[in-house]
């Protein structure tokens, strides 16, 4: 029975060493495009699990963590940790010998410093091919003669770069890697068409895209068909660079292939452009620009939230296994006094631990099917904001390209009656001349709503500008007036909502146009400052103001005032008569307000 139970306590303690380490590799196993998309954040995730490594003495775990950390460090632009902790993983690859790591570890030191100093960079691309090539380790040789070549081409030694990506190319249809062939193909067709020879270059292109169709490779295929584009651009095929560009895009599209999806747009938008298609080559720059700054892939963010649960969950089992370790010392102590009090020691032991294992499980699986509700419900926010944003974005592009046009139509249209006819009725004159003011009125305050829907939230310095261009347009108007405008620095640090910056810009438009109009005003002061954690806006006029009590509210004091309390400020107006006029809005911190 003894015996029985420590191979029962070996045999536990083996599955839940295995399921870490596991976990320790799923993490270190994040697809590259993941780990330079979320470069920002999983520096925390890669360096727990190094942690996590040497705890349990998994020494290639450590080096694999160190090695993607340094990575992370690289997209980050923190060079100098970059390469520490890539010399790290070198230093544990070499102390496991693993020399097929090292070997590829020091090869992506020297690529990772290629733009930073390129004697560096060959040194430690030399270092790692030569263990390599002592070793005869081909897989690493596969990777390290592609990225020797890059260096070669980046320093215009193209028959040396066309070298070193033919030997990666025989390795791989050595190894019938048909994966990697179509990458050092790719390489090699540009290297050919940098050397002007473009029969050769599109021989070698078309090589590699049928490798890819028949592996149905979307991705691949879809880089394929951009490098044609850019051969039939470099030999100024504008309308068939076209083309291919076209392709690319529609599989970057389906596929949401962020980065390809920008080149192509600016690749068809710059073809255009030498086309002398301007229509054309700004649309396409446009979307170009909206692709920019894309949000990241939402598999990307939900791959990432599930390794970290995955992390949290081997935490808890670390600590079982720490208690069952307790449990087995002291029933080891027992056995000194009494075998059969051990026995049943032994028994209740298992009894216990089998019970508190599945009440464990349960509560863990309790645990997950909580965090996946929450994970989903989570995603299905974002999915809607995402919608209510292309909804936002929809109408504020209808709003510009149709009731922008119509009204810039209206003011063409009377300007051209106004200098078509010799008009003798100054009254009609005058009609025409107020129907335009207006419309170009109204254009811009259309501008001013588009600019608010484009925008989650505003920056208080942006709002600055848009209140100053009001009033250099209101002093242009108003020459007598003497406007003053005065905002605390310490704002133009904070971020408005959409919503609250044009309620605030509204208010502010408001109150100045009632000042002009109506208040014989010879001053109008403009301030905004920082009172604790709240925002206070005031406008203040020296006309000769109002009594209050005899005054019945208008819709231009009523919008101010539902404006302001819309976002959950307090709005009041004091006044007198010949003491002039105060407008204030007081705003508090909040979510739906400023930040």
């Amino acid at each position: 029975m003894l015996r029985l139970a420590f191979i029962c306590c070996f045999f536990c303690t083996g599955l839940l060493l295995a399921q870490r380490i596991k976990t320790i590799d799923s993490i270190n196993k994040i697809p590259y495009e993941t780990k330079v998309a979320k470069a920002a954040i999983l520096d925390r995730v890669f360096f727990n699990n190094a942690i996590n490594s040497k705890k349990i003495k998994y020494v290639l775990g450590e080096a694999d963590s160190y090695s993607n950390l340094g990575l992370v460090y690289y997209y980050q632009g923190k060079y100098a940790l970059n390469v520490d902790y890539m010399l790290k993983a070198i230093k544990l690859y070499e102390a496991a010998g693993a020399k097929d790591k090292q070997a590829s570890e020091y090869a992506n030191l020297g690529y990772s410093m290629k733009r930073r100093d390129m004697q560096k960079a060959q040194y430690y691309m030399q270092k790692g091919k030569t263990i390599a090539e002592t070793e005869n380790s081909t897989f690493p040789l596969m990777g390290i003669y592609d990225n020797y070549g890059v260096l070669k081409e980046m320093q215009t030694q193209l028959d040396s770069a066309l070298f070193f990506y033919n030997k990666s190319l025989l390795l791989k249809e050595q190894a019938k890697d048909s994966l990697g062939i179509p990458y050092s193909l790719n390489n090699i067709g540009g290297i050919y068409m940098m050397k002007n020879q473009f029969q050769l270059a599109e021989n070698i292109y078309n090589r590699a895209l049928q490798i890819r169709i028949l592996k149905k490779d979307a991705i691949g295929i879809a880089e394929n068909f951009q490098n044609l584009g850019n051969l039939y651009f470099a030999q100024k095929k504008y309308p068939l660079a076209i083309d291919f560009y076209e392709k690319s895009l529609e599989m970057a599209l389906k596929h949401r292939y962020l980065f390809l999806i920008q080149s192509n747009y600016k690749s068809i938008a710059d073809s255009y452009e030498l086309l002398k298609n301007p229509i054309e080559a700004f649309a396409n720059f446009k979307n170009y620009s909206q692709y920019k700054d894309s949000l990241l892939n939402k598999e990307t963010n939900s791959k990432i939230a599930e390794l970290e649960i995955q992390f949290d969950t081997n935490k808890k089992e670390k600590q079982l296994v720490e208690n069952k370790n307790e449990l087995l010392q002291k029933e080891a102590e027992a056995k000194q006094r009494n075998m059969l009090l051990l026995t049943v020691s032994i028994l209740a032991f298992f009894t216990i631990v089998i019970a508190f294992l599945i009440y464990r499980q349960q509560k863990l699986k309790n645990n997950q099917q909580a965090q996946e509700h929450e994970l989903k419900t989570a995603i299905a926010q974002i999915e809607t904001q995402n919608k209510l944003q292309e909804q936002r974005l929809s109408i504020s592009r209808d709003l510009h390209d149709n009731i922008g046009a119509q009204l810039t139509f209206i003011i063409s249209s009377v300007d051209n009656v106004k200098y078509a006819f010799d008009l003798q009725n100054s009254k009609l004159d005058n009609k025409l001349q107020s129907i335009s003011s207006f419309t170009k009125s109204t254009i811009l305050e259309l501008r001013d709503t588009i600019w608010a829907m484009n925008n989650n939230e505003i920056s208080f310095e942006d709002l600055r500008v848009r209140i100053l261009n009001f009033v250099e347009k209101a002093k242009e108007a108003k020459e007598n007036v003497a406007f003053h405008f005065n905002i605390d620095a310490r704002l133009d640090a904070l971020k408005l909502s959409s919503i609250a910056g044009m309620n605030i810009y509204r208010t502010i438009q408001e109150a100045v146009n009632n000042a002009i109009k109506y208040s014989e005003a010879s001053e109008i002061a403009i301030n905004g400052n920082l009172i604790g954690d709240d925002i206070k806006i005031t406008i203040h006029d020296n006309g000769i103001g109002f009594d209050k009590s005899t005054v019945e509210k208008g819709n231009g004091l009523l919008n101010m005032e539902k404006r302001i309390e819309d976002i959950g400020g307090i709005f009041n107006i004091a006044s007198e008569n010949t003491k002039g006029t105060t407008v204030t809005a007081l705003l508090k911190r909040n979510e739906n307000t400023f930040s």
